[in-house]
């Protein structure tokens, strides 16, 4: 596999600064949109730090930029948060000539490669490999895909210690992640950690968890996983820690069955990325009277909002539509959201951490697999169920997928009422500039019996909009 599909670096040629970023590459690349004039020819400024750029820019807010992250719950690659930055997506390389400032875009190369025959034999193989460690932490949610690396890490020799976040008063009985993560641990015979998180916990260390992210994400799993992480780092410091994260990309999950009726059945008027971009469930049909009016004044409405899905499915290496859809998963959420959430929380404890299911090999065996082997009807992640039977109790293989919900919209309701009174306070919000006061104190007024059916989703946005608020206002401690 080449260097260019698993990493992210620029190199310089006498007349200009190429830029590239692999199409498994997590790392991501920024640099200013202007060059720097001087005395040899322009100089342009590159940094895999966001923070570091936006200081050259006076950390302006990009009007497109926070409209995304209104519909994304991050800002996909070539947007970012701040005026004058923009970002290489997964798969892209930018040149940027020294005797101009015309930015040419072009796609990175993209190595060929012998599709495998009977992949599936080779899954476990390289599973095992990616977790063969001396010492390992693993994070166990109670899904099947941590369950998988700890047990393939458990079968490869790797001495390993289980770290499992719960959430104060949420039920631990049969069938929750709890009872899932304890039933793992006891049957491969590994010692685990639990630690639980509350509301007051979110209260205590919201500022902090904002100020460790290079750019702005809104998903509240970002407080479990730094307190996991400090308790790790806590105990065994000098670990890797291995994760699950990826499995859904890898095969398919429950969120991609909407999307493949929709397929089946479309409707007139249908658009694919549009409903991919609803399936985010964040602010994509009330965006516009969201945003702050003037920074929706200066909307560039050539800059389309779902042009990032757009060009992650025509860049699918596949023609079948399944495929298509992890492809997507994988460029946008997967890249460039799911990894940097947890990798930033990771690093903000000094420590290592390794996700199997998003390294370049298990991805290219994920495209080779047979789509009956991901998904069969009803029954999703078919091979690791196979393969998980010989390793797991039947009650962890089988177990109905619920994904860590963060019960925010309870903690709103209680503990995390001070949060939102302060960061989404009418004259805070229309100080900073970000959002509607009017809009955001409507948010706030609703009840939890939302339109779709998921009242978590209520406090899940609340979370959000006090991200974006908190992370902005560190960029003046940086």
């Amino acid at each position: 596999m080449s260097r260019s599909q698993q990493q992210s670096f620029f190199r310089e040629s006498p007349d200009s600064r190429l830029l590239t970023r692999g199409a498994y590459s997590p790392s991501p690349l920024y640099f200013l949109t202007q060059p720097i004039p001087t005395a040899s020819g322009n100089k342009w400024l590159v940094s895999h730090s966001l923070r570091e750029l936006g200081s050259y820019v006076n950390y302006r807010p990009s009007p497109e930029g926070i409209r995304d992250f209104l519909c994304y719950g991050f800002v996909p690659a070539p947007r970012t948060i701040f005026q004058g930055v923009s970002a290489v997506p997964p798969e892209m390389q930018c040149r940027l000539p020294f005797a101009d400032n015309q930015i040419v875009w072009s796609r990175a190369d993209r190595s060929p490669r012998p599709a495998l025959h009977q992949p599936e034999q080779a899954f476990w193989q390289h599973l095992s490999a990616h977790t063969r460690l001396d010492h390992a932490a693993v994070l166990l949610s109670g899904g099947l895909d941590s369950a998988m690396v700890a047990a393939a890490a458990h079968a490869a020799g790797t001495k390993i210690t289980a770290y499992h976040a719960r959430f104060s008063g949420v039920d631990v009985g049969a069938g929750s992640d709890t009872h899932a993560a304890r039933m793992t641990a006891q049957h491969l015979g590994i010692e685990q950690r639990e630690i639980v998180v509350n509301s007051f916990d979110a209260l205590r260390w919201f500022g902090t968890v904002m100020g460790a992210l290079d750019q702005p994400l809104g998903d509240p799993v970002l407080l479990p996983f730094y307190l996991l992480f400090k308790s790790i780092h806590q105990h065994q410091s000098q670990h890797t820690v291995l994760t699950g994260e990826g499995g859904d990309q890898l095969f398919g999950s429950w969120a991609m069955k909407p999307m493949m009726m929709r397929e089946l059945y479309p409707e007139a008027g249908y658009n694919q990325s549009a409903g991919y971009l609803a399936s985010l469930h964040k602010f994509s049909d009330e965006w516009d009277r969201l945003i702050y009016a003037k920074l929706g004044q200066q909307l560039d409405n050539s800059v389309e909002l779902e042009s990032p899905i757009t060009h992650a499915f025509a860049s699918s290496p596949s023609s079948d539509f399944c495929n298509q859809l992890r492809w997507v998963d994988l460029q946008l959420k997967g890249l460039q959201h799911i990894v940097p959430r947890i990798n930033a929380m990771a690093n903000a404890h000094q420590l290592k951490t390794h996700h199997p299911f998003f390294a370049a090999d298990m991805i290219e065996l994920g495209m080779d697999l047979p789509n009956e082997l991901k998904m069969s009807g009803a029954r999703d992640k078919v091979l690791l169920k196979m393969l998980a039977h010989s390793y797991l109790p039947e009650q962890v293989v089988e177990r109905r997928k619920q994904g860590m919900g963060v019960p925010t919209s309870l903690w709103f309701q209680r503990g995390l009422m001070p949060l939102a009174m302060y960061w989404l306070n009418k004259n805070r919000l229309i100080k900073s500039g970000l959002l509607n006061a009017d809009t955001v104190q409507e948010i706030r007024q609703k009840n939890l019996t939302t339109s779709d059916g998921r009242g978590r989703r209520w406090g899940d946005r609340l979370w959000m909009l006090c991200a974006l608020e908190c992370w902005f206002a560190s960029l003046n401690q940086s």
